[in-house]
């Protein structure tokens, strides 16, 4: 999905939506204090996307005025939304200056961190969460917003294909956490995701952790027996989606594509070049650093805490010695962190 601001004249605001498929038309959902506004449907052609190839008509326009939207250029928290998918193609900024930074944070959690995200939406003037579950394009759309100063993004991206956009004037942060523990967060998710896959994780997820939810109908309990023969019986499918998520995720330019001998080194460059890098096991440090960086009070934002359940699941697994080779290079990448902040704080 294609889309920006072309102009905002207060009473009247120009703006594009290009669809992900051109056979849904462009339609931008209006809010403001709060409330529904009304919804508009594109209503000008833009002949350079048909020239660009990007939309067979064209008519990915918008012109929305008074006549349209009674009151338009009062509403100080004006924002248009996609009417498919609810991602924002541009709020005003807020009447409290913003926070002056671009900043992407790469999830790096099956679970997402969303609590964290939902307290800075009111902090930038534009903000996304999740943006990988809206695909690639909308994706890289986010990080081409080139006319705002002060923009929030996450997702759980692959970094790699997006290393160039985020270089040119974003700031990288990430919170990382022991393989461990996020294979036990990941297999209590999967084993109870159940027919709502697609909702919970997205449609990209929910298509690659088919193999391992499957598996996991056949497993009864989360006991040290039974987890040690379903991780005899994996197929290769479901290793693969369980394996090395965290080095995949900084060096695979595909989702399919494997770490190769050289990933870790890789992996750890990726890491150097972000702004923060914090770890679950001390996530008030991380929540320090990012409120330093924001100019916030740190109690403002949420606490990151570690559930006992999966605390005590991450801890049967480290019990079964085939589960090292599954995580071996993310076990390596998570001890070199480690120490790295074990080496600062001494």
């Amino acid at each position: 999905m294609l889309f920006d601001l072309e102009q905002d004249l207060g009473s009247t605001v120009l703006a594009y939506l290009v669809p992900d498929s051109p056979a849904i038309p462009a339609v931008l959902r209006v809010r403001g204090e709060g409330r529904e506004l009304g919804t508009v449907e594109a209503n000008e052609t833009r002949e350079a996307l048909v020239a660009a190839g990007r939309h067979p008509t064209g008519r990915c326009g918008f012109r929305i005025d008074e006549a349209m939207i009674p009151g338009l250029s009062r509403f100080c928290d004006l924002e248009l939304r996609d009417a498919e998918t609810d991602v924002l193609v541009y709020r005003r900024s807020p009447t409290r200056a913003p926070i002056g930074q671009r900043l992407f944070r790469l999830e790096t959690h099956l679970l997402p961190l969303w609590r964290l995200d939902d307290v800075l939406a009111a902090e930038f003037h534009m903000w996304y969460k999740g943006i990988d579950r809206y695909g690639r394009e909308t994706s890289t759309q986010v990080f081409c917003l080139g006319r705002y100063s002060s923009l929030y993004a996450s997702g759980r991206l692959l970094y790699k294909p997006y290393e160039g956009y985020l270089a040119k004037g974003f700031a990288t942060i990430a919170m990382l956490r022991d393989p461990y523990d996020e294979l036990a967060e990941r297999l209590l998710i999967l084993k109870h995701v159940g027919p709502h896959a697609e909702k919970l994780l997205g449609l990209r997820d929910a298509l690659a952790f088919e193999p391992v939810i499957a598996c996991l109908e056949e497993l009864e309990t989360f006991t040290e027996p039974d987890l040690k023969r379903f991780f005899r019986h994996l197929p290769g499918g479901a290793i693969s989606a369980l394996a090395n998520p965290l080095v995949r995720q900084l060096t695979a330019g595909a989702p399919d594509e494997m770490p190769s001998h050289a990933s870790l080194a890789a992996a750890l460059d990726a890491l150097a070049s972000f702004e923060i890098v914090g770890l679950r096991t001390d996530a008030g440090t991380f929540l320090q650093a990012l409120s330093d960086l924001c100019d916030l009070d740190a109690a403002t934002l949420p606490g990151i805490d570690e559930f006992p359940l999966v605390r005590a699941l991450g801890l049967r697994l480290r019990s079964i010695s085939s589960i090292e080779s599954l995580l071996e290079k993310d076990l390596e990448l998570f001890h070199q962190t480690t120490a790295a902040f074990e080496r600062a704080g001494s």
